[in-house]
């Protein structure tokens, strides 16, 4: 993480001039704009306030909207034209729809709000910072565009406005409004996005881009963020493999009652290629007996598909070991399977996969595989989730000590290890670290230019890891430096 330039006065981040030529916002008369998806699903005004979108009914205490704002990977209105607006589109698009994004809002008032920006993918980009919310322009922190994709990507300026809108009529503008110029192959556009409340643990993200120009309509988009807080005291259950796909549903299902060391089981782990019969490593028939590798927007096999169910039905958490094919034809040769880990939501969100890039000879037949998927900005040989039992790595074995390294320096609370086998159902209780540092955490006093400066230098961070010892599973707090 940089450290604080000599001399670095934190007022200099708030002399940035005024964003000139945005020009007006979208009109209640551009029926292409009223008539659309958006716009459509909105009707009348909330209640007024002096904090609008943030009303007292909502919020009768302002320390509630304090925690975790995850956006939904699956909840949103014209995403998809508003990543081709930006040049996005195919898996490319759906990978960037679904990419996590997490706001740990950690002050709030009306005159000020300070965020923990999450962006997970991007090698675990953490970003705390405030923004005055008082229309001055502030650079967007350094950090983060120098990991943009979409509006980022092309903000020539780097800067941005917060301030209160009232709306002047129209129901979608009542609310904390952000907005930054953009210039897209000569072109000038505003961007403005109003945060507001819909319901205690929901806000609305409502995104415009107008010509800079004339204020006509480009494109508009709706996206949704949820309140959902980490539990950082839970137990894992590690479950034997079963020879069935409804059998293994069932012991699934089971766990949602298991405690271990008087813990209840939020995290179920299954073996390694649970989803292939014990003799498959010589049968010739492995591409067949293998899943299909899921696809962008999140489709999966049938072993993959009743685990996601099976998660929604019991509101536990699933990291299953499955064997993949390679491709979507069997090769004519060579290996035709990988050795992957998925991770499962209890929403049945099928978050990641992660596939072996070494796979051992004596596990199978397996074709390296290549880390994490998705990714949207490069490559995730090694990659971490953002979730509500923390932020999770997944990995095919032990790693050694500079990929526990990588792990810790991307913020990593429990690297999750499933076992080639295990005889029979164990588990442990976990509690996570309570460290927030880590390489790529950022801070600023404001947005920027210049981080602040850390108070210790930082020289590691716990972090859990938790696999098979034996014939039991643990999860031991091991610091990594």
């Amino acid at each position: 993480m940089a450290t604080k330039s000599e001399g670095y006065d934190a007022a200099a981040a708030v002399k940035l001039p005024q964003i000139e030529g945005l020009g007006p916002m979208m009109s209640l008369s551009d029926t292409t704009y009223t008539s659309g998806p958006a716009f459509q699903a909105c009707s009348g005004p909330g209640p007024d306030c002096d904090s609008p979108g943030f009303d007292s009914i909502l919020l009768p205490d302002p320390q509630a909207l304090l925690g975790r704002w995850v956006r939904s990977p699956s909840k949103f209105v014209g995403w998809d034209t508003y990543m081709e607006f930006f040049g996005l589109k195919g898996d490319k698009a759906l990978q960037e729809t679904e990419e996590p994004q997490e706001h740990l809002i950690l002050e709030f008032s009306k005159e000020k709000l300070r965020i923990l920006h999450r962006l997970c993918w991007r090698d675990g980009l953490d970003c705390e910072y405030s923004v005055p919310i008082d229309g001055s322009a502030q650079p967007v922190p350094p950090a983060m565009v120098a990991r943009a994709s979409s509006s980022w990507k092309v903000n020539d300026l780097a800067s941005w406005e917060h301030t209160w809108d009232f709306g002047d009529g129209n129901p979608l503008h009542r609310g904390l409004r952000t907005q930054q110029k953009l210039c897209i192959d000569g072109t000038n556009y505003a961007l403005r996005y109003w945060r507001n409340l819909i319901s205690p643990k929901e806000m609305r993200i409502n995104v415009e881009v107008t010509y800079a120009d004339t204020g006509k309509y480009c494109v508009h988009t709706q996206r949704f963020f949820q309140k959902i807080d980490v539990h950082g005291v839970y137990a894992i259950s590690c479950l034997s493999p079963a020879p069935t796909t409804a059998e293994v549903v069932a012991q699934v299902i089971g766990s949602r009652v298991a405690t271990f060391a008087g813990r209840g089981v939020r995290l179920v782990v299954l073996p390694h290629a649970s989803n292939m019969p014990v003799d498959w490593t010589s049968s010739s028939s492995q591409w067949d007996l293998a899943e299909p590798f899921p696809t962008a927007g999140r489709s999966s096999g049938p072993f993959l598909s009743a685990l996601r169910q099976a998660a929604r039905d019991a509101g536990l958490w699933l990291c299953c070991g499955v064997t993949l094919r390679v491709g979507t034809t069997e090769p004519a040769e060579g290996p035709k399977v990988l050795r992957g880990i998925a991770l499962i939501g209890a929403d049945g969100w099928l978050h990641g996969v992660h596939t072996d890039m070494a796979p051992p000879s004596e596990e199978g037949p397996y074709l390296a595989g290549t880390g994490d998927w998705p990714a949207t900005q490069r490559a995730r040989p090694r990659g971490v989730y953002d979730t509500e039992l923390g932020r999770i790595a997944l990995c095919a074995r032990r790693p050694d000590k500079a990929n526990l390294t990588e792990y810790a320096n991307m913020g990593a609370d429990m690297i999750l290890m499933p076992p080639s086998s295990c005889s029979s159902k164990t588990g442990t209780s976990v509690v996570l670290p309570g460290s927030a540092d880590h390489m790529m955490l950022t801070r600023y006093e404001l947005c920027g230019p210049e981080p602040l400066e850390k108070k210790d230098e930082y020289k590691g961070r716990s972090c859990i890891v938790a696999t098979m010892q034996g014939s039991s599973f643990q999860a031991d707090s091991t610091w990594i430096d």
